[in-house]
């Protein structure tokens, strides 16, 4: 416009507005472009971020489920801190991670196993350690998470007060992971991040393996305290039937000797020595029962024809069954039997004896041991006078009755049966059928 105003000549107008708009067209555009390739450059690296992302995501979900998968395989305590170690330490790029249990009983976090990598070669080894951290704040920064039951962050101090730990493992500056079952504390996990994997995707992850840890160890550990709890009844209920199949009855030929011996002493003291020489030879024999019931001394190596002689003489000499006429017959491979199935046999069969003797009024009885094809058959008859086994058996409760439903419960600890036929007039008729090899000794 300048120039051709300066030879005075007059402007196309309209060439000039073209030139005007087709100027600030191609420069907007070329503008514009560079921009939208700046902002393609820019949304293309935050995609290929987002999609590394979601690959460690997709890789840590993966890893996640092949962990709770094994978990549940998993055949004690040991083996859960072995699979989770593994997998922080594999799966999750950790350089070392330790877990600690709690032990409710002393209150302490013990139990130690760790994982640490060495070298760039990827070897590992794992270690163990015993230390007791008390579950207060003098425990240290775990002691505190597991407490508190939130996730803690150390800076560079050590994350235990237990110098081994804090050397052996090098646990200082870690992130440290309570595990929690509901309002229980189970244990903790400590874990050192490798460079560069400290992202809050990789520390959710930790977070979700120290629930499944928390879960399979909190489930595990109570089934371990009432299988214990359970043993423990089971063995106080076994005690119970063995105190009462021999001791008792014992006591009780004791106590009516005695009473016999007194009675004759006034009169005919010559006649009261035989009864109490007898009653201190039940007092002995007593003894050595309790004894052997304290101990559960049970000797493996008792033969068939031991078994039936010591049953012979508890009748005899302890039940004082001299009237009664017993036989014995023992068939089968007798040392195939576990000390526990003869021992068990031993324990009913004297029972038996002792309901035939003091309530039978029987004049003839059998036992009948018969092992084969892995079971062990135990048949008790006598030709009392019977009873009605319904009547009997409801007739008997409290703890303090361990007769015919002892029998029953004994046999049913065993995986056995057991049948009682009688009826009034027409004897007794029990029959025990357990497996002959048993390994829970």
């Amino acid at each position: 416009l300048t120039g051709v105003w300066a030879y005075g000549e007059t402007p196309d107008w309209f060439v000039v507005l073209v030139n005007i708009i087709g100027f600030y067209l191609i420069s907007g555009t070329f503008g514009y472009a560079a921009k939208l390739l700046d902002r393609l450059r820019t949304t293309s690296q935050d995609l290929t971020q987002t999609n590394e992302e979601l690959a460690a995501a997709h890789q840590d979900l993966e890893a996640l489920y092949a962990l709770t998968a094994s978990l549940h395989s998993a055949v004690d305590v040991e083996a859960v801190q072995e699979m989770v170690l593994t997998a922080v330490t594999t799966d999750f790029g950790c350089e070392r991670a330790v877990i600690g249990l709690v032990d409710p009983q002393e209150n302490v976090i013990t139990g130690w196993l760790g994982r640490v990598q060495n070298g760039p070669a990827g070897g590992t080894k794992l270690l163990t350690h015993q230390a007791k951290l008390p579950l207060t704040p003098s425990g240290g920064l775990a002691a505190e998470s597991v407490l508190a039951g939130r996730i803690c962050q150390a800076t560079e101090e050590h994350c235990t007060p237990d110098n081994w730990l804090n050397t052996h493992f090098g646990m200082s500056g870690c992130l440290i992971v309570p595990l929690r079952w509901g309002l229980q504390p189970v244990g903790v996990m400590m874990v050192d991040l490798a460079e560069g994997d400290g992202e809050e995707t990789r520390r959710r992850s930790l977070e979700v393996i120290a629930q499944q840890t928390a879960v399979t160890l909190g489930m595990m550990m109570t089934r371990q305290r009432r299988a214990r709890e359970t043993a423990v009844q089971e063995e106080r209920a076994r005690i119970a039937m063995d105190i009462h199949d021999s001791v008792s009855q014992s006591l009780f030929g004791i106590v009516f000797t005695l009473d016999g011996a007194i009675k004759m002493l006034p009169e005919k003291p010559e006649a009261a020595l035989p009864a109490l020489q007898q009653a201190l030879q039940t007092a002995e024999a007593v003894r050595r029962e309790i004894r052997r019931t304290i101990h559960d001394i049970w000797p493996e190596e008792m033969t068939a024809e031991a078994f039936a002689a010591d049953l012979r003489h508890y009748a005899t000499d302890v039940l004082q069954a001299n009237n009664l006429r017993i036989r014995f017959d023992i068939r089968g491979d007798f040392g195939a039997l576990s000390a526990r199935a003869r021992r068990s046999l031993y324990r009913i069969s004297q029972e038996a004896l002792t309901n035939i003797v003091y309530y039978a009024a029987a004049s003839q009885a059998s036992v009948c041991v018969d092992v084969a094809n892995g079971r062990a058959i135990l048949s008790i008859r006598d030709n009392g006078r019977g009873f009605e086994p319904e009547v009997a058996l409801a007739q008997e409760h409290g703890r303090e009755h361990f007769g015919l439903r002892g029998m029953q419960e004994r046999t049913r600890s065993l995986g056995g049966t057991c049948d009682i036929f009688s009826q009034p007039g027409a004897g007794t008729s029990i029959i025990i059928d357990i497996p002959a090899n048993m390994t829970l000794e």
